[in-house]
C-alpha cells in the first residue's frame, strides 16, 4: 500500500464521486477506478458500494477514512519534521557555561536571540568549569562552550575558539573593609588580605593566573576559602571571610554589602572565549555560531 493510494480513496470518499475526484487529483478517471480496485484488492476488504446512480462507503470504508485520514496527517508531519530538522528549526543545542558568562552582553544577547529566532530547538545549558566544558565539546557533549582565560586557552585539535571580549578586573570586598574607599588598587594593595578563590574545577586556569600575578609582584597569596559557585564566593567575601578577584562582567551582582574596585596592573585582563567542535557542527550549532559572529560584528561597527 502507498500513501498515494490513501489518499486517492480520501479524494474519492469526501466527493463520492469517481470523476470529480478524479479533476481534483489532476488524473482521468479510469486510472483512479484502477488503484481504488487495487487498494480494496490488497487489504481484501470493498470500501464502496457503486452503482451506476452513486458511489457511497461501506460500513468498513466509513472506519477506513478515518484510519486513513490519520495516516496522512501523520505522514504529513513527519515529512515537516524531517524538513524542519534540515533547516535546524527544530533539534537539540547543548551550551555550557562559566559563572559570568550570562552577565557579559554578548553571550546573553546571542542565547536570547536565538530562543527567539528558533524556539522548537531543546536548549540545554549548564554550568561547568573550562577544563570539563573543554572535554566535553571535544567528546560532543556539548555543542558550545563558554570559557574564561587569559589569552587563547590551549584546546584539542579538534576544538576552535573565538574570543568574545576582554575585560578588566576587580577586587570584590566587604564595603566596610579598609581598602573600599579607595577608587582603584593594584594587585600590591592586597599583598597578604585573605582571599576566597575558586577551586580549580570550576576556574580552569584563573585562579592560578591570579596566584601567579600575585606572585610575581612578589607576594604569596593567602588562601581562605576555595568554593564552586559564584554566590558563595560574593556571600562569603560580603560575610567578611576575605576578599576575591573577579571579571568586569561579575560587577553586576551587586550588594550592599559589597564593594567592587578596579584593577589598575596592565596584566589584569581576562578574556571570555567561545568554543565548539572544529568539524561537522550540527547545524542548531551553526545557527547559533552565526548569531554570535553577526552580534560581534554589529559591536565592532558601531565601535568603529
Amino acid at each position: 500500500m502507498e500513501l498515494r493510494h490513501l489518499r486517492y480513496f480520501i479524494q474519492v470518499a469526501s466527493d463520492l464521486h469517481f470523476a470529480r475526484a478524479a479533476t481534483r487529483l489532476g488524473i482521468s478517471q479510469p486510472p483512479l477506478s484502477q488503484q481504488i480496485r487495487q487498494l480494496e484488492e490488497e487489504i481484501g476488504v470493498r470500501l464502496f458500494e457503486r452503482t451506476s446512480r452513486r458511489v457511497a462507503l461501506t460500513p468498513a470504508g466509513t472506519l477506513f477514512l478515518d484510519a486513513a485520514r490519520e495516516t496522512i496527517r501523520q505522514a504529513d508531519r513527519a515529512v515537516e519534521i524531517a524538513r524542519r530538522a534540515a533547516r535546524g528549526d527544530i533539534g537539540a543545542l547543548s551550551i555550557g557555561f562559566n559563572p559570568s558568562a550570562p552577565f557579559i552582553q554578548p553571550v546573553a544577547l546571542a542565547i536570547n536571540a536565538y530562543r527567539r529566532t528558533y524556539p522548537d530547538v531543546q536548549l540545554a545549558l549548564t554550568e561547568m568549569g573550562a577544563p570539563d566544558q573543554i572535554n566535553a565539546v571535544e567528546s560532543r557533549a556539548l555543542d558550545i562552550g563558554f570559557v574564561r582565560h587569559f589569552g587563547p586557552p590551549a584546546l584539542p585539535e579538534g576544538v576552535a575558539a573565538t574570543r568574545l571580549l576582554s575585560e578588566g578586573l576587580f577586587v570584590a570586598m566587604r564595603a566596610d573593609h579598609p581598602l573600599a574607599s579607595r577608587t582603584a588598587l593594584r594587585l600590591a594593595d592586597i599583598a597578604g588580605e585573605p582571599m576566597v578563590v575558586y577551586g580549580r574545577d570550576r576556574s580552569g586556569c584563573f585562579s592560578d593566573r591570579i596566584f601567579a600575578m600575585i606572585r610575581e609582584g612578589g607576594n604569596e597569596p593567602v588562601i581562605a576559602q576555595r568554593v564552586g559557585e559564584a554566590s558563595t564566593l560574593l556571600g562569603l567575601v560580603a560575610a567578611g571571610v576575605g576578599v576575591t578577584i573577579v571579571a568586569a562582567s561579575l560587577c553586576a551582582l551587586q550588594s550592599t554589602g559589597l564593594a567592587y574596585l578596579p584593577l589598575l596592573d596592565p596584566q589584569a585582563r581576562t578574556d571570555m572565549w567561545l568554543i565548539h567542535h572544529r568539524h561537522s557542527a550540527t547545524l542548531p550549532c551553526r545557527h547559533f555560531i552565526a548569531i554570535v559572529e553577526e552580534g560581534l560584528a554589529a559591536d565592532h561597527a558601531v565601535a568603529a
